[in-house]
């Protein structure tokens, strides 16, 4: 217990020194990274480590905490908190479970989170226990009271002994004394800045955080150490049990409002995009594509539960429950090219956003997920639960490290070079510092006097947001290269 609430303690000073009236940067790296360890150190010590081959979510949670030292997206910067407390919860139960079932992810996530609240008071009481034991080894090295007062008493004896001896000694050098006017005036000028009320108020609530962290933190601890961290019942897998006629029958009949519409795709989109003019099919697909992502959402539940039911069937019911799952399949497959050819269609017309990027990614990555879900279909015993958190993972970490910022400055900034199409300055000024090396190009090679105005105020905030003075632990890589940029003068004219 004394070691649990020495680092809880440590980890809540560290926290509230790194994130408290701080910009998210390397700190939250410096954070996680000794949380990680510290607590997979916890559980070992306490024989708690069943599965090894969770620690492997360690990489995805390094990765995503780094992301804040490089790059300034700041849907990125609240959607990561998430995500990182989510992977180390996951972490967390995977290690300490010999064989885990992500099915129950989502309700043990909000257990092993909610559950410390129980624990406080026994929390408590553990550091009660602790600040008495140390209470009495410090009565025991003091032989009395009277040796204390003793100490006092010379040090205040020394103190005018010790002004004497100083003013003497400024006397005979001056650089001693130069030394010892720094220090003092240091000293006043910071005792000054004690009267302040921001100052106590600031203090007074890092003092409360810190309470208030290490106490969530001795109850968490506390919690991994209890039979059930994540669950206060018995937890039993949901099985689905419907008439295998009625679920071939919906199945078949969706399958045959897929096939009419893949007619239509493949026969007005996908054949004659080559032929029409570019403009009427971003027209056409000005709208469709999240329709069509909507709609493949609801086909891999619709697999899922069909595949999944476990009612009495005949064998003839299961292979044809197969080859419908497996039509349905492929009718997700074309309608997720068609609606990654209308997002194209429509972004090289009018523009990429954030929103635009993210459906790429979206597509891109449910297109990943018909693999592990076509073996499912054919092979009833293959969980598929873990192949889709790794690949959501995986291709959620490297949308992170993609910089959309920098890809939407990039794409908009060749549309207008290359094309002349319409662009949005505003627009293209949230990317921040991640994007600037193509506004400035975009700058050096623009003939528009408004829009030339409108860089220039872009730039202008830009440079007056890095010469404001950051803390060390704000430190972030894009702000960085951007501040060398406009440093050694490549924004030519600017």
């Amino acid at each position: 217990m004394k070691i649990a609430i020495i680092a809880s303690l440590l980890l809540s000073i560290l926290a509230t020194t790194l994130f408290f009236g701080q910009n998210l940067g390397i700190s939250v790296l410096l954070f996680i990274l000794p949380l990680i360890l510290f607590t997979i150190y916890f559980l070992e010590k306490h024989k708690k480590v069943k599965n090894k081959k969770g620690s492997l979510l360690i990489i995805p949670i390094l990765l995503l905490s780094s992301t804040y030292a490089i790059y300034q997206n700041m849907f990125f910067k609240i959607t990561n908190i998430i995500a990182i407390v989510i992977l180390y919860t996951i972490m967390l139960i995977w290690i300490m479970e010999a064989k885990y079932q992500l099915e129950f992810a989502i309700r043990r996530i909000f257990y092993i989170i909610i559950k410390p609240f129980y624990y406080i008071n026994e929390a408590c009481k553990g550091i009660g226990k602790v600040f008495k034991k140390d209470r009495q080894k410090t009565e025991s090295t003091f032989t009395s009271v009277k040796s204390i007062k003793q100490i006092g008493t010379g040090i205040a004896v020394s103190i005018p002994i010790l002004i004497v001896i100083v003013a003497l000694l400024c006397a005979a050098d001056n650089v001693f004394a130069e030394g010892t006017y720094k220090l003092f005036d240091t000293m006043i000028r910071n005792g000054r800045s004690l009267i302040h009320f921001d100052f106590w108020f600031t203090l007074v609530a890092k003092l409360l955080t810190i309470c208030a962290l290490t106490i969530y933190f001795i109850s968490f601890m506390i919690n991994l150490l209890s039979k059930k961290p994540w669950s206060t019942k018995e937890e039993k897998v949901i099985k689905v049990q419907i008439e295998t006629t009625i679920l071939n029958t919906i199945v078949t009949i969706l399958n045959v409002i897929y096939i009419i519409f893949c007619k239509i795709q493949i026969t007005n989109l996908f054949a004659k995009i080559a032929t029409n003019s570019i403009i009427d099919y971003a027209n056409y697909a000005r709208e469709g594509f999240f329709q069509l992502m909507a709609v493949s959402l609801i086909n891999f539940v619709i697999i899922i539960i069909t595949s999944k039911n476990s009612s009495l069937s005949s064998k003839l019911q299961i292979y044809y429950r197969k080859i419908m799952n497996f039509v349905l399949l492929i009718a997700t497959a074309i309608i997720l090219g068609s609606a990654f050819i209308r997002m194209n269609l429509y972004g090289e017309e009018y523009g990429y956003t954030f929103l635009r990027i993210l459906v790429y990614f979206a597509l891109l990555t449910e297109s990943i997920l018909l693999l592990p879900t076509m073996i499912y279909i054919f092979k009833s015993t293959f969980s598929p639960w873990k192949s889709y958190f790794v690949i959501v993972t995986v291709m959620y970490v490297i949308m992170n490290f993609s910089n959309i910022n920098g890809i939407i400055a990039r794409k908009n900034v060749d549309r207008y070079l290359n094309d002349g199409k319409k662009i949005d300055i505003e627009y293209l000024a949230k990317t921040k510092t991640d994007g600037l090396e193509e506004m400035l190009k975009l700058y050096n090679n623009i003939e528009d006097p408004n829009l030339k105005y409108q860089l220039k105020r872009y730039l202008e905030v830009i440079k007056g947001k890095l010469e404001e003075k950051e803390n060390i632990v704000e430190w972030n890589y894009s702000k960085w290269k951007a501040r060398n940029i406009l440093n050694r003068g490549e924004e030519a004219s600017f």
